[in-house]
């Protein structure tokens, strides 16, 4: 399941997700969206997790949880959503 992390501090980067999620199961790709020329991070990222009960809990235990103060958002990446992920998010409520 591909997952959406936003609002990260601007110093926040791959490992720190990687680091976050492992916990929780197999993370096998991690990205922070950055600028094209200065390279700076635009504040959001994704990652993939190929257990979707493991990505559905890190989810839950993430959103509105923060990093270094901010508060930040997880959710499943818009590309993601399923109809079958739409009612196991809805279970989960």
């Amino acid at each position: 399941m591909r997952i959406y992390v936003g609002n990260l501090p601007k110093d926040a980067d791959e490992r720190d997700l990687l680091e976050m999620f492992e916990e929780y199961g197999k993370v096998v790709n991690v990205k922070i969206i950055r600028d094209r020329y200065s390279k700076t991070s635009k504040g959001y990222g994704f990652l993939e997790m190929p257990d979707e009960e493991a990505a559905l809990k890190a989810i839950e235990d993430w959103d509105q949880g923060s990093i270094d103060d901010q508060v930040i958002r997880v959710d499943i990446a818009k590309a993601s959503l399923k109809p079958h992920h739409l009612s196991k998010l809805k279970a989960h409520a």
